[in-house]
């Protein structure tokens, strides 16, 4: 066979067309990811890996063969798909143990497909072409295979580049992991990260530490925090609320500019707004979640430790037995409840619950999945049925701590018509925005409901009542151009990160928050439990928190390591974000979001947030299994 007829039967071997298609997925991810077209260093830092890949699939017997190149196919164009949208959401590169949580996808669908870009059909309009060819019997069942001579070559080609590109990059450490894997390839970032594992890549190395030695632990956490003890005594509002129920409701999605905001002439929050009037307000309070989201937010207003950076923390860590507020106070005399109209099994609960110590959950089965809205029942029903609860143990003088956790305003925001009391603009009409708006006033609704139902049982004037966002719901790089705009309109400034992850805290105390005081001093999800166990009269001398007493204390240093990269923080004065470390990250001035050039002195804190980050880590690690 002459060279030119060997190049035609070369061009149409299937090894050298999916290769090819796989080339143009990775260089179309590449480009909604880092937003860069770089043919050079797509074929440097990925090709090897493909090539490897292809060239073992192309040694496969001739009947397999096409199976196989069909198998790899979708499997990467599927990992291409999930990385996008993941990317897309959380703003981070996707690992294996992420991949794992996918198991849930389908409680989420809804989300999911919200999130779909026409662009994605790129990864998968050759497998429709291939399908339809299939039924029509115009595909080839066999492949033409290509000579061993040539394939034997790319396959050890393609085996040295990727082992190289992985050698020589597997020890080093971002802190941004999108940037790690521009700069190392895609699906060599993957391969590092599984050679890691989800512990070795931890924010910063730590020595070994004693549980045991509360008091040291303690004074070290105070030290690289910048602050002082002061005794129970000596704080503001210690035990203002001593033996007082506490009724904690965590809104899921809610950001803080809904708070105070109107459209179209009508307030979004209404009742939440007057119910500031006489609250503790803390208007600067910034997300600290990890991976798993909502249960983070649940697992930070319980423990005031930090969630595991890569996991889930109730898959990770759902066989410890954590010190948690619930624990402190059944020693207080109180029985203690959770409530989520959500399967338990989500995001691990089922172990997430008792390991943070609550006597009793109620999930779906309570709720018998009656007033359906999105995900499970409705924030009304879930209200009206938990109430039913606090009133049985009010009657009985017993005292309690319910933990409520919303549903209904989780992404995509859909609030049926009849449960609809804002009129909104006609910019707003058919917009994410628009939804999330819509989807707000329908949960401040539903909790103005439940505080006349305690009221009117008496339950209200012996209750501290506490109101706090899990996440953000609307997140830049998932929203429309559209949706930005409208965002940004709404705040009077470009919609940015600093906006995104401020979330309301709200602490209601009858007779005790009244006139309402608005704090906007930093603050962070670590530091809700504190703060309210000092309204309460709980001394956490002989508890290790990361967080702090918000009634006492006016500085403040915050991690956030999952929707940012690791060694992201908040101080007083600026929102840090690094790249690969500190010296080529970007310092935010937290009151008015411009860039601050010099930001080195900074780098201090920066160091001090790995380390207490690493603690944490440690710390939880260490604690006993139940």
């Amino acid at each position: 066979m002459d060279s030119r007829a060997s190049m035609i039967r070369f061009l149409k071997s299937s090894f050298f067309i999916f290769t090819n298609l796989i080339v143009f997925k990775i260089i179309i991810l590449r480009y909604l990811l880092f937003g860069e077209i770089n043919i050079l260093n797509t074929f440097l830092l990925e090709l090897g890996f493909i090539l490897f890949i292809m060239s073992l699939v192309e040694l496969l017997p001739s009947i397999s063969k096409m199976i196989g190149y069909l198998v790899v196919n979708i499997i990467l164009s599927t990992l291409f798909l999930a990385i996008a949208m993941y990317h897309a959401y959380f703003g981070r590169i996707v690992t294996y143990f992420a991949l794992f949580q996918f198991g849930q996808v389908g409680a989420i669908s809804d989300s999911i497909f919200a999130l779909i870009k026409p662009a994605y059909l790129l990864f998968f309009i050759d497998v429709i072409v291939i399908v339809l060819l299939m039924i029509f019997k115009k595909f080839p069942i066999r492949s033409i295979s290509v000579s061993k001579k040539i394939v034997i070559p790319l396959l050890f080609l393609g085996f040295f580049a990727s082992f190289v590109n992985f050698y020589i990059n597997k020890d080093e450490f971002y802190s941004n992991n999108v940037v790690e894997a521009m700069d190392k390839g895609i699906l060599n970032y993957e391969l590092i990260e599984i050679y890691r594992g989800p512990e070795t890549a931890l924010a910063s190395d730590v020595e070994s530490i004693s549980n045991e030695d509360t008091e040291a632990l303690k004074k070290e956490i105070l030290a690289l925090k910048g602050l002082s003890y002061i005794p129970p005594e000596e704080r503001n509002y210690f035990g203002a609320a001593e033996g007082r129920n506490l009724i904690v409701i965590q809104v899921e999605s809610m950001q803080n500019f809904p708070i105070g905001l109107e459209v179209g002439g009508q307030e979004v929050t209404p009742n939440m707004n007057r119910l500031i009037e006489n609250s503790f307000y803390f208007s600067r309070l910034f997300q600290q979640t990890g991976p798993g989201n909502t249960s983070d937010a649940e697992f930070l207003m319980n423990t005031s430790l930090f969630p595991t950076p890569f996991n889930p923390t109730s898959q990770t860590y759902g066989g410890k037995i954590f010190p948690s507020l619930p624990r402190l106070l059944k020693k207080k005399g109180y029985t203690t409840m959770t409530f989520h109209a959500d399967e338990i099994e989500f995001w691990n609960r089922i172990e997430l619950y008792p390991a943070l110590g609550f006597d009793t959950y109620y999930d779906e089965t309570f709720f018998e999945k009656k007033d359906l809205i999105g995900m499970g029942s409705s924030d009304e029903y879930m209200f009206e049925k938990a109430f039913e609860v606090l009133k049985a143990h009010h009657v009985t003088n017993q005292k309690f701590y319910a933990h409520l956790v919303t549903l209904t305003t989780h992404h995509p925001f859909t609030i049926p018509s009849d449960r609809i009391t804002l009129d909104l603009p006609e910019k707003f009409q058919n917009t994410l925005t628009g939804n999330y708006l819509v989807a707000m006033n329908y949960v401040d609704r539903a909790i103005r409901e439940l505080i006349d139902a305690l009221k009117e049982e008496g339950i209200y004037e012996n209750s501290v009542i506490v109101i706090y966002g899990d996440h953000f719901g609307l997140q830049q790089s998932a929203i429309s151009e559209e949706d930005t705009n409208l965002v940004s309109d709404l705040l009077g400034h470009e919609y940015q990160t600093i906006d995104r992850l401020n979330i309301p805290f709200i602490i209601h105390v009858p007779g005790i928050t009244e006139p309402g005081q608005t704090f906007d001093q930093v603050s962070g999800q670590m530091d809700m439990m504190p703060t309210v166990a000092n309204l309460l009269g709980i001394s956490l001398d002989d508890q290790i928190i990361f967080g702090q007493d918000l009634l006492n204390s006016d500085q403040n240093l915050l991690g956030v390591r999952y929707y940012l990269p690791i060694g992201s923080f908040f101080n007083d004065e600026i929102l840090f974000i690094p790249e690969k470390g500190f010296e080529d990250g970007t310092a935010y001035d937290i009151r008015t979001e411009e860039v601050i050039e010099d930001f080195e002195k900074y780098k201090e804190d920066y160091e001090r947030v790995l380390k207490l980050e690493a603690i944490s880590d440690e710390y939880v690690k260490n604690l006993p299994e139940r």
